[in-house]
């Protein structure tokens, strides 16, 4: 039996596998919007964009690539950095940690991105 973290990793991978097979990749797509947090999240970053069409992820965090994730938005020194991705939908997934403070962010995620309407399964959390 799977434990509840697991369960959430679970479903965020199910949320991003549904967010990269979205018909509209537009910043407007609120697909868009739950991907550009999560790599803010992960990354420590001030702002994120994601260029669909190029394959890159634009960030800007003032941390250095070796310290990517450490200190939170120095936002005088902030520098951007460009991240190419062959596979939106994989390196959304290897984004994701299993720290009790991502546990909580991806819990938050989940009841303000997935939508209500739509039937739960058995293995359904709570937030």
């Amino acid at each position: 039996m799977k434990n509840e973290d697991q369960l959430v990793r679970d479903e965020m991978r199910k949320l991003i596998r549904k967010s990269c097979n979205a018909p509209s990749t537009s910043a407007n797509n609120s697909y868009y919007l739950f991907q550009k947090t999560l790599l803010k999240f992960y990354f420590n970053a001030a702002d994120v964009q994601l260029d669909y069409d190029k394959g890159t992820i634009s960030l800007w965090t003032s941390e250095t690539p070796a310290t990517l994730g450490h200190n939170l938005y120095r936002l005088k020194d902030a520098v951007p950095y460009t991240i190419s991705y062959t596979n939106l939908e994989e390196t959304l997934k290897g984004c994701l940690e299993s720290d009790s403070t991502a546990i909580r962010f991806y819990k938050s995620l989940l009841f303000q991105y997935n939508k209500v309407s739509e039937p739960v399964g058995p293995d359904a959390i709570s937030a």
